[in-house]
């Protein structure tokens, strides 16, 4: 491909798909006119595996998948919800279960269109319509908007959303949205068997986990790379941030995993965690209870030996179903693949709500325990600046000493509420917080020597975490002639107090060697306190307002927004507890973004928007250390093309991200000083696909190509190079296939790839690039008379060893070959 074309060359794996997906957008054009082969599929049978949600969207969702041709009033299905269809039915049947006790009745009209009206007779006795004539394309006429609070319904095929929070805007759809966004489904993270929220994201081609801390790191929770940036400690819980445990997040509990590409200050203000949210940021939606009463039992095996059970109950209660209960427990204890590992993780999430005519409310509550014994290093593994990057050790080896440990404990509470002052505007309010607690005592492993020589530093590192958040908006809409403004006024308080104790590293320390680890004593740890004091105060406020200006009935859209910030740090002196503020500063963060329509089913975006990071902290050795600096403001810029086909959907964007960092300045006499002096600048390209590429067979995942280089360094002396942890390109593609041949099999499997990445800003040493697959296969069935679903998966199904990310010159090895099965029983 010409480089006038592409800042940088294309892998030609990575080209094939690029090819691939150009190709499939050409040839997808929406069906216009009856064909044999959609009339066949409209009276097939299929399997539904639909939740409880809103009726019109289940609807439409039925309809289109059939080609059935279904006419009704919107005014008819709004304000009424659906109840699950699982099991393998015709497209009629699936219609009439979803309307179960809607007091809706199915019937079909002349020339095979279905229209619905008002039952006439109790639901039991409704005719069954299982045996109707064959139907007619997709014609659906009308359909009800979701009603306030409800999720965006799923994609065909289930496993993403067709919208998405985005931060103050709210829920919009994605083809409305001006930002590059995925929602990842329940229905995904449970056929996938997902445990955590990395698990999710490795669907996912534009994110890299450096720091996966359910089985490889003991200290800080799960790091991710999003677009080559770091997003760290800043998982937000229904759309708020300090909320969701800072250790890694068990997923059962989740509806939805949404990820949200690029820098985001406007949308959800500064995040609070110690590495920002400068790449991104992931939201994770709570479970609400549906109409239909859910028992649900899970039970789990994970190599070589992790046992686990998920119980999901929901019900709701009143003479309009306004009041909601949905409780989610886990719990999983055992050894995993790798050697003398073992993980103990327990779970449990409690959500209440109401969802009256105008008042909706909610409060959720949860608690997360987690026990790492032998975490396979504390942060990866350090590798001297002076030798060649030695082969990664075997995944499934440990590493660890046997009396290593990490061992965490989260609670959190929230809770929410919105209240419709008109039709057009509301008012929204929330307070919650929650409290960490953790405490390891681990090894930092650094390696000497290519042959794996290491000097091993002992610590134990007690900390805690406690955070407080309220916030307040007005949400509404003014319509001037052919212009409509959505003004969203959003204003919100955070704060985030820590505490640790420095002192307890380093005091014991031994020589080992990453591929036959020696094995030590266990060091005392007998008078080193549990419960180290204050040593840390973060308070945000911050005020932000967006409006959202639509024309030629909503076919342009232009958001204008900024939000200012506030960012205060207080240091607490650990001996007598006195604090003192050490900076205390403000900002403005704007956002400029825009979708047209070229299509109703094409939309073009772009967008200009800042993000804000807290300040570095001068490390030890600087004539400054412990300075603290200001935030940190990085920009982007970025344009895509969303395309919906009607089964499947495209996108490519294209970005570039500038993020100024600090540095370590020479003072030209033997002293250094720390500093904020150093840019990076990521510019990249991103493709990707999803939905049902073909009838029972979905496509998940894409490409991204990110030319990430160091625009400023110290001296000039790195200007250009490639910068450092980034891969010039990575790929993540999944399929799911049923097998038409067997009835309720469905087989999948996915690649996830990385090339080569330097771990130096010299560019003179690197780790290879590396491919992992991954396969699967479920069987949905009966037992019992009831829906049973049974699951089995491998991942790294080649046992690869290999490094899988980095942060500096720390590697992290990636995950051994993991086997998981499962079983899911509905009562």
């Amino acid at each position: 491909m010409p480089s006038a074309v592409l800042p940088f060359p294309l892998n030609p794996c990575a080209a094939a798909l690029l090819l691939a997906l150009a190709a499939s957008a050409v040839a997808a054009q929406p069906a216009t006119a009856e064909t044999p082969a959609a009339t066949a599929s409209a009276a097939a049978v299929r399997d539904y595996d639909l939740p409880a949600g809103p009726l019109g969207a289940a609807l439409n969702r039925i309809a289109r998948d059939a080609g059935l041709a279904l006419t009704a009033d919107a005014q008819l299905v709004e304000g009424r919800n659906a109840a699950p269809v699982r099991g393998r039915f015709d497209a009629p049947e699936a219609l009439r279960r979803a309307l179960a006790g809607s007091g809706l009745e199915l019937r079909q009209a002349t020339g095979g269109v279905f229209t619905l009206r008002e039952a006439s007779r109790p639901a039991a006795q409704a005719p069954r319509l299982s045996d109707a004539a064959t139907l007619g394309a997709v014609t659906v006429t009308a359909s009800a908007e979701a009603a306030p609070g409800d999720l965006p319904p799923a994609y065909a095929g289930g496993q993403v959303a067709t919208g998405s929070r985005v931060g103050l805007l709210g829920h919009q759809s994605l083809m409305d949205t001006p930002f590059h966004i995925t929602s990842y489904t329940a229905e995904l993270m449970q056929d996938q068997q997902a445990i955590t929220v990395a698990d999710v994201l490795a669907n996912d081609p534009s994110v890299r986990t450096v720091s996966y801390s359910l089985t490889n790191a003991a200290a800080g929770g799960d790091i991710f790379l999003i677009r080559g940036f770091s997003v760290q400690d800043s998982v937000l819980f229904d759309g708020i941030g300090g909320i969701a445990t800072n250790r890694t997040v068990a997923v059962e509990a989740a509806e939805r995993v949404e990820v949200l590409k690029g820098p985001n200050a406007l949308l959800n203000g500064m995040a609070p965690g110690a590495g920002g949210a400068v790449g991104g940021a992931i939201n994770l939606v709570p479970k609400r209870a549906g109409d239909v009463p859910l028992t649900r039992l899970t039970t789990t095996y994970l190599s070589k030996g992790n046992l686990g059970g998920h119980l999901d109950v929901g019900r709701r209660f009143g003479d309009d179903h306004q009041w909601g209960v949905r409780f989610n427990g886990v719990y999983r204890d055992g050894k995993t693949a790798t050697q003398g590992q073992s993980v103990e993780l327990g779970a449990a999430a409690l959500a209440v709500d109401y969802q009256g005519s105008q008042l909706r409310a909610s409060v959720d509550a949860g608690h997360q325990t987690m026990n790492n014994e032998a975490p396979q290093g504390a942060a990866g593994f350090g590798i001297d600046d002076a030798i060649d990057i030695p082969r990664p050790p075997r995944a499934s080896q440990r590493i660890a000493q046997d009396w290593e440990f990490a061992r965490s404990q989260s609670n959190y509470l929230l809770a929410k509420a919105e209240y419709d002052l008109t039709p057009d505007w509301t008012l929204s309010a929330a307070a919650g917080g929650s409290h960490t607690r953790s405490r390891y005592l681990a090894n930092d492993v650094f390696v000497t020597s290519v042959q794996g020589d290491a000097q091993a530093t002992t610590y134990f590192w007690p900390n805690w975490t406690n955070y407080r958040t309220v916030q307040g908006g007005l949400q509404g809409t003014v319509r001037a002639g052919e212009l409509t403004h959505r003004i969203h006024l959003h204003a919100s308080y955070l704060k985030k107090d820590s505490g640790f104790t420095a002192q307890y590293y380093g005091f014991d320390s031994f020589a080992t060697n990453m591929y036959a680890p020696a094995a030590t004593a266990r060091p005392s740890i007998d008078g080193f306190s549990s419960r180290p004091p204050q040593t840390d105060s973060l308070q945000l406020p911050s005020v932000a307002l967006a409006d959202t200006v639509s024309l030629w009935q909503d076919r342009l859209s232009v958001t204008l927004g900024a939000r200012y910030q506030r960012v205060k740090v207080v240091k607490y002196d650990t001996t007598t507890g006195a604090g003192s503020t050490a900076y205390d500063e403000h900002a403005v963060t704007p956002a400029l973004a825009a979708v047209f329509k070229l299509q109703p089913h094409v939309s073009l975006y772009g967008n200009y928007i800042e993000g804000l990071v807290q300040g570095d902290s001068a490390p030890l050795g600087t004539t400054n250390a412990g300075q603290v600096f200001p935030p940190v403001r990085t920009k982007q810029r970025e344009v895509g093309v969303k395309a919906d086909w009607g089964r499947f959907s495209t996108t490519a964007s294209l970005f570039h991200i500038q993020k100024p960092s600090g540095l370590v300045a020479s003072n030209g006499d033997g002293t250094f000083t720390y500093q904020v002096g150093a840019e990076q600048r990521n510019r990249g390209v991103e493709l990707n696909v999803f939905g049902e590429v073909a009838r029972g067979t979905r496509l998940l995942g894409g490409v991204t190509f990110n030319d990430a280089r160091l625009t400023k360094t110290e001296g000039g002396t790195y200007n250009g190079n490639a910068a450092p942890n980034v891969s010039r390109w990575q790929l993540n593609l999944g399929s799911d296939h049923d097998v038409a041949a067997v009835p309720g099999l469905t087989l999948s499997a996915r690649m996830i790839s990385s090339s080569a990445q330097h771990v130096d800003a010299a560019n003179l040493r690197r780790i290879p690039g590396w491919t992992r697959w991954d396969i699967g296969a479920r069987y949905k069935t009966q037992a019992w008379s009831r829906p049973l679903v049974l699951r089995a998966g491998v991942d790294n199904l080649f046992n690869r060893n290999y490094w899988s990310s980095g942060s500096g010159n720390w590697l992290y090895v990636g995950s051994p070959r993991t086997v998981t099965l499962s079983a899911t029983v509905d009562f």
